[in-house]
């Protein structure tokens, strides 16, 4: 005998598994077990750079139950201060300021080599000087502490020169040595002669011939954790090792993806080629496997740290006192792990800009390009030729369609033509509110620029003057934007003069501060001046890139052509003749309110634009004569 179960019985069996089975929503907590670890690394170091950007936008550390928090530093020395400090529990750096780190008393072990890569001895490409001897008398720049330092040093003596008194080392750090390189001569730097760089800074600097080598050296760049960590979180540790082997062989297969952020995320802007040429030098990078990766410290990398100790410190004696402070046992327990396990691709969770971008570009259908009169013929068009082929349809179909049937595809056509009243008013609705969001949006703005005009006037000369002649070319700036929504380059260009402005502005409230302190009246103007920048932002994110999708207006087109089609298919399938005026009439209704929202939704552009006037006679109270 079959028995069917009731519908109670079926409603509470469903009950007993939904409670059952547990469900993750968005209500969930993060994982608490999660182990985080402070790891810190130097932003002009490309390789070290790479491979914590995989570390960053991968979910390589969240698959071995860590929580990182990434401290980037421009070179070893502020790096140092802050491992004493406590504030690290990871040291990315170059042997040498790992050396220091340990001659300062740091409670720390070197656990594995991190990476291999280039420093150099450059200077002019026309400089007078062809040997390491001929710096004699020179001004040779370096960051002190750091390995390139080391190298300038020990190639100093090398040709029989006295670091000391032969030449003039200065301390500088590497932006800033960039910086004067970039700017500078094909035969002199200024007052620098020299500079010891790294890469990617001495590939670039020689791909785009601003610089000759006078001596090349290959470095080494190491993993240093500190004690208290390893020993609170020893299994983390070696989980963390782990990553750092997967995030190495990711850089190794994607090597383009990943120096293409660090450019995003640096805004050092090297070429590709320039960090390809810095990377390629280390082994890692051409590992096919996983288990090819290989971040052992040998008996030759020990030894050369030997040296580089004896070198900097007398206290090591000979060096080989570094060797108490090599511990690859977590690396091997790491390796192992490596060995035995199966391990899955890795899954990119922050994607570059570029590819967000890119991205943005691939979903836009482009109906922001197309104009309000076109598009007003072409809705009018579409909704004529639907009605015209679902009358057809239902002439077609008089036939086989029972007198009885007539009724219900009335009843159907009806609700169809209200669910589309609906979302056309919803349509409506969402750019109705943009529209009133980039009115209220221009009034605050307005209001913001008069505040920091007015408290402008309260600033000493000759900053009130100028800050004044600033704030009025920033209102024609803000006033002529509205017109550069739509024209992605226009607005490029009249952002770029926004950003110059501001750049201007911000910089009197740095002279100020500077000459005579942070005093109330410049952080009342310097607040002023923040609310004109930000309430910036909010127009041109309001007006440029807040809109109604494109593929939400095509989507509403194409249900309109289904409610229309539907329409004329009842009147064919009752028979009745075709009433052109009528049909007429449906359409240009249909298709002026669609232009309508249409109209709403876009900035500057259109009848129905938000005014300007509130800006412009801004304009005009600041223009007029005090």
């Amino acid at each position: 005998m079959t028995v069917t179960p009731n519908r109670a019985t079926v409603i509470a069996a469903l009950l007993s598994i939904l409670i059952a089975c547990p469900m993750k929503g968005f209500g969930d907590e993060p994982d608490e077990s999660a182990v985080p670890i402070r790891v810190g690394w130097q932003i002009p170091a490309v390789t070290q750079a790479g491979i914590v950007q995989v570390l960053k936008r991968t979910d390589v550390m969240a698959r071995r139950g860590i929580e990182p928090r990434l401290v980037p530093y421009s070179f070893g020395t502020p790096e140092i201060e802050a491992a004493l400090a406590g504030k690290l529990d990871v040291f990315f750096a170059g042997d040498q300021p790992t050396i220091n780190l340990l001659a300062r008393g740091g409670r720390w072990k070197i656990v594995a080599r991190l990476y291999f890569d280039r420093v150099a001895i450059v200077v002019p490409p026309e400089s007078p000087v062809s040997t390491l001897g001929e710096l004699r008398g020179k001004r040779v720049a370096s960051p002190f502490g750091s390995t390139a330092y080391r190298e300038a040093l020990l190639g100093q003596q090398s040709a029989g020169l006295d670091p000391d008194t032969d030449v003039e080392n200065v301390n500088m750090d590497i932006l800033d040595i960039s910086d004067r390189i970039r700017t500078g001569g094909l035969e002199n730097w200024g007052d620098m002669d020299a500079a010891a760089v790294w890469e990617p800074y001495a590939s670039a600097f020689r791909l785009s011939g601003l610089t000759r080598n006078l001596s090349e050296k290959l470095a080494l760049g190491v993993v240093a954790m500190s004690d208290d960590f390893v020993a609170r979180n020893p299994d983390a540790a070696t989980q963390f090792l782990v990553a750092l082997t997967q995030a190495w062989h990711f850089f190794a297969r994607n090597p383009e993806r990943v120096l293409r952020s660090y450019n995003d995320d640096t805004k050092l802007d090297f070429t590709q080629e320039a960090l390809l040429d810095a990377v390629k030098i280390d082994p890692n990078f051409h590992v096919q496997s996983l288990r090819d990766v290989d971040l052992e410290l040998d008996e030759a990398i020990i030894a050369t740290l030997e040296k580089h100790a004896a070198w900097g410190d007398t206290a090591w004696g000979d060096g080989s006192r570094i060797r108490q402070f090599v511990d690859q046992s977590l690396l091997s327990r790491a390796r192992q792990e490596i060995a035995d396990g199966q391990f899955e691709d890795l899954n990119v969770i922050l994607p570059s800009i570029r590819a967000v971008e890119s991205l943005r570009k691939r979903t836009d259908f482009g109906l922001d390009g197309i104009p309000l009169g076109v598009m007003f013929t072409f809705m009018t068009l579409i909704v004529l030729l639907a009605i015209e082929g679902g009358l057809w349809l239902g002439r077609r179909s008089q036939k086989q369609v029972e007198a009885d049937s007539v009724r219900p595809v009335a009843t159907l056509v009806g609700a169809v033509l209200g669910m589309m009243a609906f979302v056309i008013a919803l349509t409506f609705g969402s750019a109705t509110n943009r529209f009133d969001a980039r009115k209220t949006a221009l009034l605050e703005d307005v209001t913001a620029i008069q505040t920091a005009y007015l408290r402008a006037d309260l600033l000493q000369e000759p900053h009130r003057t100028t800050v004044r002649s600033l704030l009025r070319d920033y209102v024609q700036v803000r006033a002529g934007i509205v017109h550069a929504y739509g024209d992605p380059e226009r607005l490029r260009l009249v952002q770029r003069r926004a950003t110059a402005l501001q750049k201007d502005m911000w910089a009197h409230v740095e002279a100020m501060v500077a000459a005579d302190g942070n005093t109330r009246m410049h952080t009342f103007f310097a607040s002023a001046l923040n609310d004109v920048f930000n309430l910036h932002t909010k127009r041109v994110v309001l007006g440029a890139y807040y809109r109604i999708p494109g593929f939400l207006w095509w989507a509403l087109i194409v249900a309109s052509c289904v409610a229309m089609v539907a329409v004329g298919f009842q009147f064919g399938i009752s028979g009745r003749r075709r009433i052109l005026t009528a049909n007429v009439a449906l359409a240009l209704t249909f298709a002026l309110v669609m232009v309508l929202a249409f109209d709403l939704d876009r900035a500057g552009e259109g009848m129905i634009a938000v005014n300007q006037q509130p800006m412009i006679d801004l304009y005009q109270s600041m223009s007029d004569p005090d």
